[in-house]
């Protein structure tokens, strides 16, 4: 069989939508075709997407609402350009903020493609630092409550968007606290029980030997690293590193607890990185970048608020 008698899978998402198209690609069952990411298309790319989409035997998807960014980009508009006979598996896209109850993504308006400098995840601390001048509130850490909390309102978060799109449940994932490498970029055992729920979802026979991630974290090469304060509120075990810290002695540890966000080490594409380089970095590119501060305090103004930063 030639690859262009293979039945054809389409995925369209974010890195975690990466993860799978790369699983599919591996396979040799399926021809996978090669899309650019939702955020990155122009009106030129909408023929040919339209064109493969008319061939297209299975689209994997992520919730895309209608006529993003003035395009016909909506995972319901591009479902319709599929043919009748197509499966259609949609996919929530996965966020847990338990382990890193500070750390958020802001796309500013005026540019969406905005990222601060080292690490692109933003820690509200220095949001707030920025915002009001106060940097006393660097040293801020959870107390059990607002963690927990914190933890809570996102697995919540998740079942909400799962319901109101109608996508396959993840949200039964996060009740057991995973040790996620970032707020968007999850462990590879929670990303191998996504992907065998999408094998579920294929039809019947299109997979005779489907593919498995096996010991690597397809999503680790940037880690963040997970406070005392949280894995405490958490109930994770006692003196149980996170991965993304697993080279830090105890004496670190200890400083850590005592210091809050401005200790500790992320990896970043595998390079220890001090968190209180990043956090400096990210409040010199504050003041150097308008509009950036000002929708992260609007967007994330409920969550400021739950882990009493203002």
């Amino acid at each position: 069989m030639t690859t262009s008698d293979l039945p054809t899978v389409m995925v369209i998402g974010n890195c975690q939508a990466d993860v799978y198209r790369d699983l599919l690609r591996s396979s040799g069952e399926v021809g996978v075709v090669d899309v650019r990411p939702v955020y990155e298309m122009t009106a030129a790319d909408i023929p040919s997407l339209h064109a493969d989409l008319a061939r297209t035997d299975v689209l994997i998807v992520q919730p895309v609402r209608d006529d993003y960014r003035d395009l016909p980009l909506g995972h319901s508009q591009l479902a319709a350009q599929l043919p009748p006979s197509a499966t259609i598996v949609l996919v929530p896209v996965l966020r847990y903020a338990g382990l890193h109850p500070y750390q958020v993504l802001i796309r500013p308006p005026r540019d969406r493609s905005l990222v601060p400098p080292i690490a692109p995840y933003h820690d509200l601390r220095a949001i707030v630092a920025a915002a009001t001048g106060d940097r006393a509130v660097l040293e801020a850490s959870p107390n059990a409550e607002q963690a927990t909390a914190a933890a809570r309102e996102s697995v919540e978060a998740l079942r909400v968007r799962e319901q109101a799109h109608g996508t396959l449940v993840a949200s039964d994932l996060l009740d057991g606290v995973p040790r996620w490498h970032t707020i968007n970029h999850p462990d590879r055992r929670t990303l191998a029980t996504v992907f065998d729920r999408i094998l579920d979802r294929l039809p019947a026979g299109l997979l005779t030997d489907p593919p498995r991630i096996g010991d690597r974290e397809p999503l680790g090469a940037t880690r963040a690293p997970v406070e005392p304060a949280v894995e405490c509120a958490l109930g994770l075990p006692a003196g149980e590193p996170a991965p993304s810290r697993a080279d830090l002695s105890r004496a670190d540890l200890s400083r850590a607890a005592a210091t809050g966000a401005r200790s500790g080490e992320w990896l970043v594409d595998g390079s220890p990185v001090p968190s209180s380089a990043i956090i400096d970095a990210h409040l010199d590119w504050y003041s150097a970048t308008p509009g950036v501060v000002d929708e992260g305090m609007r967007r994330h103004a409920a969550r400021i608020e739950m882990l009493g930063l203002r």
